[in-house]
């Protein structure tokens, strides 16, 4: 399940394994640039260094590729994104992790080839727009070395339950707008009289005023006290007693019943169209929506998990 760890795996591209030849680079590429003429020691992270220039580029780079606009903000954003790749790096050497060329390379060569370029045309592109090609390498290797980290240390404390991933499915399955019924059960009091029963239909009313779509269902059903969401095929429609059945049937896609009255409950159908696959039964599906959740979980513990080890560190502005 590799795979599940998608924020930490993507949208990044991080730091050398070795800080000195990363600034040795820098400074003999100095050589060549007028803007980076005099490389100065900026921030110390427990003794890696990160210089102007590296700070410099890291603001090129984010201006190229997240349109941020330079100033005050982006040199900050730039410098701690940073500063998080130097511990991210350390945490992975003492672990004896470090980022491998061949599969930076590789995701060079696929990033490349999403822009319809080699990675040689890349490095040329980025170099255009004033951004040396080992800015976007350094960031790719942080995120590989990271990714180890968080899986090594962590993956045996997550443990998704057949539970966790039923709520998932049936969570899913009610924001959908796309098939079945969402039936939405008030539950009433044992012998609830009349006034009882009539404040339960004007809360349903209340709430099927609210009535969005599909899509909003579950979120309206959070804010009533004891009510439940049941996704239900369309034949199922059939079974339903009357005049749910009858209101049901002549409903059309989009549209919430008006509450219906049974011994036990105020009920309410959306009717949402023709039924989907049935996802809770389907292996893929369950196998994707535990990584996703595997990956939620293993996401906060990496940041809290940097936090603690951002804490610990000596970090030497100069």
């Amino acid at each position: 399940m590799t795979s599940g760890l998608t924020r930490l795996s993507r949208g990044g591209l991080g730091a050398l394994a070795a800080v000195g030849i990363f600034v040795l680079a820098s400074l003999l590429l100095a050589a060549h640039t007028a803007e980076a003429q005099d490389v100065t020691i900026k921030i110390l992270v427990n003794d890696d260094p990160i210089s102007d220039y590296d700070i410099s580029q890291r603001e090129r780079f984010l201006m190229l590729t997240a349109r941020e606009q330079p100033g005050p903000e982006l040199t900050k954003k730039a410098t701690e994104m940073l500063i998080s790749e130097r511990l991210q790096l350390q945490e992975g050497r003492k672990l004896g992790i470090t980022p491998s060329e061949a599969d930076v390379n590789r995701v060079l060569d696929d990033m490349a080839s999403k822009n319809n370029l080699d990675s040689n045309g890349l490095s040329t592109a980025l170099e255009r727009s004033g951004v040396n090609i080992s800015t976007l390498k350094n960031r790719i290797g942080a995120q590989m070395v990271w990714q180890r980290v968080v899986q090594q240390k962590f993956r045996r404390d997550v443990q998704v339950s057949d539970a966790q991933i039923d709520e998932a499915l049936s969570q899913a399955s009610s924001g959908s707008s796309g098939g079945g019924i969402k039936q939405i059960r008030l539950p009433l009091p044992s012998g609830a009289d009349q006034r009882a029963v009539a404040a339960k239909v004007a809360e349903a009313e209340n709430l099927r005023s609210r009535f969005r779509g599909c899509g909003n269902v579950q979120s309206l059903a959070k804010g009533v006290d004891g009510a439940t969401v049941r996704a239900l095929k369309v034949q199922d429609a059939t079974t339903l007693g009357s005049p749910a059945r009858i209101l049901v049937r002549n409903a059309k896609v989009g549209q919430m019943t008006p509450p219906t009255v049974t011994r036990a409950a105020v009920e309410l159908y959306a009717v949402c169209g023709s039924d989907a696959p049935a996802a809770a039964g389907d292996l893929n599906v369950r196998d994707e929506t535990e990584r996703k959740i595997m990956n939620e979980e293993l996401v906060g513990k990496a940041e809290q998990f940097l936090k603690e080890v951002r804490d610990q560190a000596f970090i030497e502005y100069r």
